[in-house]
């Protein structure tokens, strides 16, 4: 009789975790005083200046070397 192997192959994303803090952050709602207490007078073309602020955060998370 014949031996067989299987292979198990694991799909790993190292930023499913960041994905699971950014759920757990919304929920608790962390960002909500500087989104009612800063008033930053900028034009929005695509972003709004909190959601830029999110960006550098989670830019930060995640470790990159930098933000343009």
């Amino acid at each position: 009789m014949s031996e067989s192997t299987t292979t198990r192959t694991t799909q790993f994303s190292p930023c499913a975790s960041l994905a699971a803090l950014g759920c757990y952050l919304r929920q608790i709602q962390l960002f909500d005083p500087i989104r009612e207490q800063v008033r930053i007078m900028q034009k929005t073309v695509t972003h709004s200046p909190l959601e830029k602020l999110y960006d550098a955060f989670i830019t930060i998370l995640a470790g990159a070397h930098g933000l343009v």
